[in-house]
């Protein structure tokens, strides 16, 4: 019984993470989008210029934690951790696709 719960549980997580990190690439999208418009009318709204600065500090915050799991062995554990603690003193450090529940 316990191990049925625990692959629903993991089964429930892998399917936020995916829905997450599929609005995060629809944020890449809609940020090349604006730089197209800005790139071709010179000007965008302030609208979408408070869209590209959450996607380009959502895209910083991806390298901050991506890189290290590339580099430092043990990180897969140390990360999680980091983050937990990171919230607790309102410090984030996941980009806003994984933080806005639906």
């Amino acid at each position: 019984m316990e191990i049925e719960t625990t692959i629903t549980i993991i089964e429930e997580n892998v399917h936020h993470f995916l829905l997450d990190l599929k609005k995060e690439g629809q944020g890449e999208e809609e940020a090349g989008l604006i730089i197209q418009k800005y790139i071709k009318e010179g000007k965008i709204s302030d609208e979408e210029e408070n869209i590209l600065k959450t996607q380009l500090c959502d895209s910083f915050k991806i390298i901050g934690i991506g890189i290290p799991f590339l580099l430092i062995p043990g990180a897969s554990v140390l990360m999680p951790i980091l983050i937990k603690v990171a919230s607790k003193y309102n410090i984030e450090l996941m980009p806003s696709a994984f933080n806005n529940p639906e």
